[in-house]
């Protein structure tokens, strides 16, 4: 099996958005994005069934950070990302991938493509099967003797135990600034409660700001709850009080919703409310 290329990689679009920022700077016709208190328009993009769909500031490392693992781990380079595909005919080509991380002990180089076997591994929320998750991490059990490779494995054998191995191939070693951004976003996600979840009120909201020449150029984007009498749906309009934006290393404060707002125009296709 081997995995199919991410046309939009999230580290890609975070430096495009950093690049944005920095031209944004030069620019006295700039709109800037909402501070945190001030209040804006904004429009529902998500009605989020749980923490994993949110993919809110590097997830892949959200399990790690559950298990305990630290800044100092990722400066060590002792933590890695490895990858395999579980049979899934939901999607397409029967497969889903499952990234999966590990602490390696202290001096062990691994190549990208090398194979390594981990055990227990398991997501970052309660209540999330590992079957299920699309990110995990587990203890490291041993590196396997085959060459580096191209080629994704599948994930399951069964020890005689009954205990669960995962084989990987390593696909990174995740940089120490992921942790900064991956641990906000992580102590965002877990201050949320599942019975909101469960009630349909964990909003992920956006607006577009545009640059001097009217080209939309960044899109903030925040985590709300929906006000208990207020049932929102993808694509209402909002008026927000900002908070931390997602993918921000910023913790709080979180963003609220204020009020719906009826019978505004919308744009269409991919585009969302202007912030204002």
């Amino acid at each position: 099996m081997t995995t199919p290329a991410d046309p939009t990689p999230r580290s890609t679009t975070r430096l495009a958005s950093i690049a944005a920022l920095a031209l944004c700077s030069l620019l006295a016709a700039c709109e800037t994005a909402p501070r945190a208190g001030a209040e804006t328009t904004a429009q529902v993009l998500q009605v989020a069934p749980d923490r994993d769909s949110l993919r809110d500031g590097y997830p892949a490392l959200h399990a790690a950070l559950r298990a305990g693992v630290v800044r100092r781990d990722l400066e060590e380079a002792r933590l890695v990302q490895g990858e395999c595909g579980v049979p899934d005919a939901s999607r397409s080509g029967g497969t889903r991938w499952v990234s999966v991380t590990t602490l390696v002990p202290r001096g062990t180089a691994l190549a990208q493509g090398s194979r390594i076997v981990v055990r227990d591994a398991r997501s970052a929320w309660a209540g999330v099967a590992p079957e299920r998750a699309s990110a995990l991490h587990g203890q490291f059990v041993r590196v396997d003797d085959t060459p580096p490779t191209r080629t994704t494995p599948a994930c399951h054998t069964s020890e005689p135990a009954g205990a669960t191995t995962w084989h990987l191939r390593v696909h990174l070693t995740p940089p120490a600034w992921q942790h900064d951004f991956a641990s906000a976003a992580f102590q965002r996600l877990d201050a949320l409660r599942d019975e909101d979840f469960a009630a349909g009120r964990v909003l992920r909201l956006g607006c577009q700001l545009k640059v001097i020449d009217g080209g939309d150029w960044y899109a903030p984007q925040w985590v709300a709850l929906a006000p208990p009498q207020l049932p929102l749906k993808v694509g209402d309009v909002v008026r927000l009080r900002a908070g931390a934006q997602m993918e921000s290393k910023d913790v709080g404060p979180r963003a609220e919703v204020l009020a719906r707002l009826d019978n505004v125009p919308t744009p269409a296709g991919n585009a969302t409310v202007r912030c204002n």
